[in-house]
């Protein structure tokens, strides 16, 4: 299969350019190596990419991605454990048992195994229902037990106020320029130069957990939407809020013929209850919150937000291709069933929910606000992934923790995403250049909104546009308002807690 000779490529350019990288990928077992001598090719035969000589070809993508070098030194750790606590449901980010020849599970089997052998070291996991709030009682007694702490990015605030994570700017051979960091994201989470919890792409979950726009091929054929056609306006720049409403608003049947809106019609749009709500401020390129003269300050209330709410009541509301469902069980249900054209959906749906349905389906990053706006932008679900490591953590490993993480970072960046996607997308990602691209696209504008690390803690404040959507309440101005005073005492307090104090 092509994508495994690329995989296999990829990893062979990684040796070369790292050293002491001594293990080779698991699909090469697949892959023949080219023959000495190759017969000329005649205008029928069909020669993929990949087998053309390396010398006469540039890299793909995906081999451009493995090429990158993480300049990590040489070191051996003599069999030295790096722990994570982390849930049960999240431990497959950083181990997992054994080879199954399941692509995904063996791609992060093979990383560790790599990583493991290069520095001499064990990657070992330590399973905590709530790991945002068990590090305090380990911080709290002095206790050096873990490296690293994974916990939701929603609880993010519980570790912070309690004072329980280093700074991760004091953590040497950590790069944020390099790819496989999010060096926007950690640069907005960074207050009074500290960032305790920072975000790569080990966190598997970012990836999976990210928000997009799935379409129903085969409905929106009826309807005379082409894939081309809808990835047309993506790459024209014209896929906005508007055009989402005008393609919902052609797209619509009462199959049960009860002169209803509900379960069993067809609908152009659709989505449940509070379900992709959260991800509107930052596809329009607004903030919930910004950095002002480094002071954090409520961004929230923006001319453009306030139009944004009501382009989209008017679709949700006034739209007849469009519909709300109250239930998340049912609002799924009805697009697998093939009744929604276009429904907003995490990459890990993929996974779950779409391996078995009847028809093709595509993916679309979330619509711009209007065609001025330079970029499509998306964020992850609030309870993926981010990472700290405790104050207790001896001076003399602070290292040790940097190596890991960049190198684990950066690996699963070159070998493990790749898998993720292709398993997602049933070989699209790596067979359909199309879709490889819309994917790339949706990657590169997803920004990890800051205050969903504190949303409990300010008072629900990253979650207010999605309350007033589905409550179909255009006066987000008066929320705001009427929070202002409580949410002002609370961001002085947030302050605190990256002081310069003990």
């Amino acid at each position: 299969m092509k994508f495994k000779r690329v995989i296999a490529f990829l990893l062979a350019a990684q040796m070369l350019l790292v050293t002491a990288c001594s293990e080779t990928p698991e699909n090469t077992g697949d892959t023949d190596a080219p023959a000495a001598e190759t017969p000329a090719v005649t205008e029928e035969t069909d020669v993929p990419e990949t087998d053309v000589p390396e010398t006469e070809r540039e890299l793909t993508d995906l081999e451009k991605r493995a090429a990158i070098p993480d300049n990590l030194p040489e070191r051996s750790y003599d069999g030295k454990a790096f722990r994570v606590m982390t849930t049960d449901s999240k431990e497959y980010q950083f181990r997992v048992e054994e080879l199954t020849g399941e692509s995904t599970n063996d791609a992060v089997y093979n990383r560790n195994l790599r990583i493991e052998d290069r520095f001499d070291v064990t990657i070992e996991t330590i399973i905590d229902p709530a790991p945002y709030s068990s590090i305090d009682a380990l911080v709290l007694a002095g206790e050096d037990s873990v490296e690293l702490v994974d916990h939701f990015e929603y609880k993010a605030y519980v570790p912070f106020s309690n004072g329980n994570y280093l700074d991760w700017n004091k953590i040497p051979m950590i790069d944020q320029n390099q790819p496989w960091w999010n060096k926007v994201s950690n640069d907005a989470s960074t207050i009074n130069g500290k960032l305790y919890c920072i975000i790569g792409d080990l966190s598997i979950t970012g990836m999976r957990y990210t928000y997009a726009m799935f379409y129903n091929m085969d409905l929106m054929e009826d309807y005379g939407y082409s894939s081309d056609t809808m990835y047309g306006y993506v790459k024209e720049g014209t896929w906005t809020i508007d055009k989402l409403t005008e393609v919902a608003s052609s797209i619509h049947a009462d199959n049960n013929g009860n002169g209803k809106d509900d379960a069993g019609d067809t609908f152009g749009f659709a989505y449940w209850r509070y379900y992709g709500n959260d991800v509107w401020v930052t596809a329009v390129g607004e903030k919930v919150t910004s950095m002002e003269d480094g002071k954090l300050v409520i961004s929230l209330g923006s001319e453009k937000v306030y139009n944004t709410l009501n382009k989209l009541i008017t679709l949700v509301y006034e739209t007849p291709g469009a519909h709300k469902y109250e239930d998340e069980n049912e609002g799924r249900a009805e697009f697998t069933s093939g009744n929604i054209a276009i429904q907003p959906l995490l990459f890990d749906d993929c996974y779950a929910r779409l391996r078995d349905v009847e028809f093709s389906y595509g993916i679309l990053p979330f619509p711009k606000y209007d065609e001025a706006q330079p970029a499509y932008h998306t964020i992850s679900m609030d309870q993926h992934s981010v990472f700290g490591t405790p104050k207790t953590l001896p001076e003399d490993s602070y290292e040790f923790v940097g190596i890991m993480m960049e190198v684990l970072n950066a690996e699963t960046y070159k070998t493990v995403y790749p898998e993720f996607f292709d398993a997602a997308l049933k070989g699209k990602y790596s067979e359909d250049a199309v879709t490889a691209e819309m994917i790339d696209l949706i990657m590169e504008g997803r920004v990890f909104e800051f205050s969903f690390q504190f949303g409990e803690y300010l008072a629900n404040l990253p979650y207010m546009f999605r309350y007033c959507l589905y409550e179909n309440n255009p006066n987000l101005a008066s929320s705001l308002k009427s929070a202002q005073r409580p949410l002002e005492k609370k961001l002085e307090k947030l302050y605190s807690f990256y002081s310069d104090e003990e």
